[in-house]
This record gives structure tokens, C-alpha cells and sequence, in this order.
């Protein structure tokens, strides 16, 4: 789906409204109770350092907790309370990662942050793309009946994000046009699995079967932790590559530090906006 002001799976938010309050708990999963804030705080996770880097440098580091193998700096961020962390590659790094933080941090929102592929035509190196929702592409239980992605049990293939949070990023990209080089933002479905997908068969597959904006290996799973934990989330990913081996287009490695910028210019005007409504 090319950029739009219109939400899929849920009404925008008008400017200045707050964020959350369109979030949605999945069918079978059980509601937890987080606690509220006079100023929100934002959980982010990266995957890689080069995506956290920018964002630790920019923060006014009041905190730095070392457990399970990670490193979590509470601090200030662009004026907005924030927990960063590197989760690392994968799905089970990505789910350790965010349980740790819902469980140790009082963070209000959720925010998955780094690069991706994709196998939608249409969509290429540079843009942005917002989930809608996210679902495990890896995860298939088809013989015994289940869909393609569907976790048993949990009655829930696609774990939504929070229709609050995609209208404000969607605001904080048509205020932030001069920093995107001409990338463009898309919202959609993105699915995560524990494979770097670079074309052939498997990559036709996941498009025909799931229809994604992005293909990537953290998302669904930090998507998932998340919603087991009422927290509000969001997915932000820059396409770094297309995951079409013969698909034209500057190497993945050349191309990652212009997919980091946008993904970074786009959460700082995030912030600088969520902000500014704190402040009507």
C-alpha cells in the first residue's frame, strides 16, 4: 500500500490525540495492567548496533542496566522519557529482549526500530515502512489446520500494532520530507522469520502467501512480546534491500547507513511531535 493518511485496521488519530488509546489486545490473549505516567516512556529496540548507535548518541543517558545478556540506557531522548536496548539478529533475541524491557522498565510504548527487506514490487531502497501488523512468515502448523503464521493456542496469526503510533509517525514523515531524500512511506504488513530472505522461491512465497510491505527477522517476534504485555508497539523499517537477489539496486552493505538516517530523522520527529501534544 503506497502512503496514506488513511489507517488500515483502525481510525487516525487526529493530530495531538493520544497514542494508545486505539490499541487492541488480540482475541485469547490476556490484558495486563501497565502503569501510567504524567510523561510517557518509550521502549525502543534495534537489532544491530549500527541502527542503535545514533539513537544512544542522541540520549541523555541518566542509566545503564546490564541483565540477560543486554544493556538497557534509560535516559532522555530528543525530550521524550526513553529505555533504548540492542536486542541482537532473530526472533529469540528479539522476544528475550522485549520481555525484559516490558518487565523491568515502566515503558508505555513499543517502538521495533531497523532495516529491512522486501519483496513487494513497488516498494525500494530508502522508504519507510509502518507496520499495520506483524506476523512470524516461519511459523507453519498448516498440517494440523492452523493458517500460515498462526500461533496455536493463541488464537492469533497477526499481532497489531497501535493505530495511535502509526498516525504519529505518518505525521512526523510529511513534517520531515526535507531529511527522507525522496524515500517514501508505506504502511502495511510486516513478517519477521529466522532466515535472511534473499530472493528465489522462498521470497515468492512469503509474498504470495502473507502480502508484506517488509521482510525481516525481529519484528513479529518484539510485536508478539508485546502484545502479551498490553503494551502498545510499532514497527519502523527502512528498506535497505530488496530480497530479490536479481533486483537492481546499491548493495545492502553500501546502503545501510542511508536506511538508518530516515529511520532516525523519522523517531525524532516523533518525539518532537509527541512532545509538542504534551504541551496543547
Amino acid at each position: 500500500m503506497s502512503h496514506t493518511k488513511k489507517i488500515i485496521g483502525g481510525v487516525a488519530l487526529a493530530a495531538g490525540a493520544a497514542i494508545g488509546a486505539g490499541y487492541g489486545i488480540a482475541k485469547g490473549v490476556r490484558k495486563a495492567v501497565r502503569p501510567t505516567h504524567a510523561q510517557p516512556v518509550f521502549g525502543l529496540i534495534c537489532p544491530m548496533e549500527e541502527e542503535t548507535a545514533p539513537f544512544r548518541e542522541a540520549m541523555d543517558i541518566a542509566k545503564t542496566t546490564h541483565f540477560s545478556g543486554l544493556v538497557f540506557y534509560e535516559g532522555v531522548l530528543w525530550g521524550q522519557r526513553a529505555v533504548l536496548v540492542q536486542c541482537g539478529v532473530g526472533k529469540v533475541n528479539a522476544a528475550i529482549c522485549a520481555q525484559a524491557l516490558c518487565s523491568h522498565f515502566p515503558i508505555t510504548y513499543l517502538i521495533n526500530i531497523g532495516v529491512a527487506g522486501t519483496t513487494r514490487p513497488g516498494v525500494r531502497q530508502g522508504d519507510l515502512v509502518l507496520s499495520t501488523d506483524a506476523v512470524q512468515h516461519d511459523v507453519d502448523v498448516t498440517a494440523r489446520g492452523f493458517a500460515p503464521g498462526e500461533i496455536p493456542d493463541l488464537a492469533v496469526s497477526a499481532f497489531r500494532a497501535d493505530p495511535g503510533l502509526i498516525d504519529l509517525a505518518t505525521r512526523a514523515f510529511d513534517a520531515e520530507t526535507a531529511e527522507m531524500d525522496g524515500a517514501r512511506l508505506f504502511t502495511g504488513r510486516i513478517v519477521s522469520g529466522d532466515q535472511f530472505i534473499a530472493g528465489g522461491a522462498r521470497a515468492d512465497a512469503i509474498q504470495a502467501t502473507f502480502d508484506p510491505c517488509a521482510v525481516e527477522m525481529e519484528g513479529a517476534a518484539v510485536a508478539h512480546a508485546a502484545t502479551l504485555n498490553a503494551v502498545p508497539f510499532l514497527i519502523v523499517r527502512a528498506i535497505s534491500d530488496n530480497a530479490d537477489e536479481d533486483a537492481p539496486g546499491v548493495s545492502y552493505p553500501e546502503f545501510l547507513p542511508l536506511a538508518i538516517v530516515h529511520t532516525v530523522a523519522l523517531v525524532r520527529r516523533m518525539f518532537a511531535l509527541a512532545g509538542d501534544a504534551a504541551d496543547a
